[in-house]
C-alpha cells in the first residue's frame, strides 16, 4: 500500500490552498511500477489536455460559440417547422441542396408531386391552393439550406485550423467526428421525413386507422437525438477554450471534495433530465399536446387508465410508451416533474458546501431554467399548442441542455486530483 500525500496531487493540480482537514495522505493501492506513473501523470496529462496551439484558444472559441448559435436556431427552425405543418411539402431531397422554383411552372410540378402523398390527401385535397403550398414549401427550404449553411461554416474553419496545425490530436478528433455526426444527420432527417410519406398506420399501428399524417415518432426522436448530440459536443469544446481550467475554478482542497461531492449527485439529476428531453420528441410525433389540454390533471384524471391498462401488461403493451397519447404525455409531464424536484434538491445541497464561486452559481441556474421550461410547457399544453409557444418550448428544451452541460462543465475536477480520487 502506497501513501501519496493529497496536498502534493491538489498543488500539482493548480489548487494551493489545501485545508487542514484534507491535507492527510490517501491510501492508493497500487504497485511501485503503477506509482511512478501515476506521479509523472499531472504533467503528461497536461500536455495531453491542451486543445489548441497556445494563444488560439479565444479564436476557436469563438468559432464554436458561433457554431453553437448556428445549431440552436437550426433547431428552433427544425420546430417552427414541424409546427407550421411545411416538413412534408418537399418530396425529393439531394445532399447539395436546391434552388427554389422559379417558374409557375416548376411550382406547379412541386404541388403535383406533393398531392400524391397522404398529408395533402388526407389534410388538404382541394383546399390548398399553390400560394399556401409555396409558403409550406419555403419554411422547409430554409430549414434545409441553413442546415447546410451551419455545415459549411463549421467545415471551413476546422478544415484551415486543422490545416495550420492550431488544433491538438484530441480536439481534432473530436471535431470530425461531430462534423461527421453532423452530416450523417442530413441523411437521418431524409429518413425521417421520408417516413412522413408513408400512411402512417405503417409506423404506429397501435393508433388503429385514418390517423393524422406525419412522420414517425421513433425516427423524430433518432434526428432530435442526433442534434443534440452534436450541440452538447460543440457546447462542451466551447466551455473548454473559454472557461477557466478547473484547477482555476477550484481554489481550495475544500473546493475540490465540494466539487467532487456534488459531482456525485449531479450525474444521476443529468440523466433524468436527459431522459426528459428525450421523451419530447413522442409528445411532438404523435401530436400528443394537442389532447389533454389540462393541467394539473389530464381531464378528469390524476393518471389516466390509458396508463394503468400499460402498467398492467407492460411487455405485451411496450408500444404504448411510445404511441398511445395518454401514456407518452403522462409520462413526459412526470419526468418533467422529476427533473425540477432533482434539480432543486441539487441546488439545496449545493448550498450546503463550499463550493467555488463557479460551481454554485452554475448550480443555481439549473432549477431556474428547468422550472421555467416546466411551466412554459404548461402554458404550451393548455393552449393547444401555439406555434410560437412551441417553437419556444423546444428551443426551452436547448437550453436546458445547455444549462446542464455548464453546470456539469463547472464541476469538473483538476487532472490529477481526478486521477487519484
Amino acid at each position: 500500500m502506497l501513501r501519496l500525500p493529497l496536498r502534493h496531487v491538489l498543488r500539482a493540480s493548480g489548487v494551493v490552498r489545501p485545508s487542514p482537514l484534507l491535507s492527510r495522505c490517501v491510501t492508493v493501492a497500487i504497485a511501485p511500477w503503477r506509482c511512478k506513473a501515476t506521479m509523472a501523470m499531472p504533467a503528461a496529462q497536461a500536455q495531453l489536455g491542451e486543445l489548441v496551439t497556445p494563444g488560439w484558444e479565444k479564436t476557436v472559441g469563438l468559432w464554436l460559440a458561433g457554431t453553437c448559435g448556428m445549431l440552436f436556431s437550426m433547431i428552433a427552425i427544425g420546430g417552427y417547422t414541424r409546427l407550421s405543418g411545411s416538413g412534408l411539402s418537399m418530396t425529393d431531397w439531394r445532399l447539395e441542396g436546391r434552388r427554389l422554383p422559379w417558374t409557375q411552372e416548376a411550382w406547379v410540378k412541386e404541388f403535383e408531386e406533393y398531392k400524391k402523398y397522404p398529408e395533402y390527401q388526407r389534410l388538404h385535397s382541394g383546399k390548398m391552393e399553390l400560394d399556401e403550398f409555396k409558403r409550406i414549401y419555403f419554411v422547409e427550404w430554409f430549414h434545409r439550406m441553413w442546415g447546410r449553411t451551419a455545415g459549411l461554416l463549421f467545415a471551413g474553419p476546422l478544415v484551415y485550423f486543422a490545416g495550420r496545425g492550431i488544433l491538438r490530436a484530441r480536439l481534432g478528433l473530436n471535431l470530425t467526428g461531430l462534423f461527421a455526426l453532423g452530416l450523417s444527420q442530413a441523411f437521418v432527417g431524409w429518413w425521417m421525413v421520408r417516413s412522413g410519406f408513408d400512411p402512417p398506420e405503417k409506423h404506429t399501428p397501435t393508433l388503429g386507422p385514418n390517423q393524422r399524417p406525419r412522420v414517425s415518432p421513433y425516427r423524430l426522436a433518432s434526428h432530435w437525438t442526433a442534434a443534440l448530440t452534436i450541440y452538447a459536443g460543440c457546447v462542451w469544446n466551447t466551455f473548454s477554450l473559454l472557461r477557466p481550467s478547473p484547477g482555476a475554478m477550484h481554489k481550495s482542497a475544500q473546493a475540490v471534495k465540494a466539487a467532487t461531492q456534488l459531482r456525485a449527485m449531479a450525474l444521476p439529476t443529468t440523466a433524468l433530465v436527459t431522459l426528459t428531453l428525450l421523451s419530447g420528441p413522442f409528445v411532438a410525433g404523435n401530436d400528443a399536446g394537442r389532447a389533454y389540454n389540462t393541467w394539473p390533471k389530464m381531464l378528469d384524471d390524476w393518471v389516466p387508465p390509458e396508463w394503468w391498462s400499460f402498467i398492467s401488461s407492460p411487455l405485451e403493451k411496450w408500444r404504448a410508451l411510445f404511441e398511445e397519447t395518454a401514456v407518452v404525455q403522462f409520462n413526459h409531464r412526470m419526468l418533467a416533474y422529476s427533473s425540477v424536484a432533482a434539480s432543486l434538491a441539487l441546488w439545496l445541497y449545493s448550498t450546503q458546501l463550499p463550493l467555488s464561486a463557479a460551481a454554485a452559481g452554475a448550480s443555481s441556474l439549473l432549477p431556474v431554467v428547468l422550472g421555467g421550461q416546466m411551466f412554459l410547457g404548461i402554458a404550451t399544453l393548455m393552449l393547444y399548442v401555439p406555434i410560437e409557444l412551441g417553437v419556444l418550448h423546444q428551443a426551452g428544451g436547448v437550453t436546458v441542455l445547455t444549462t446542464l452541460l455548464y453546470v456539469l462543465h463547472s464541476l469538473r475536477l483538476p487532472v490529477a486530483v481526478a486521477a487519484v480520487l
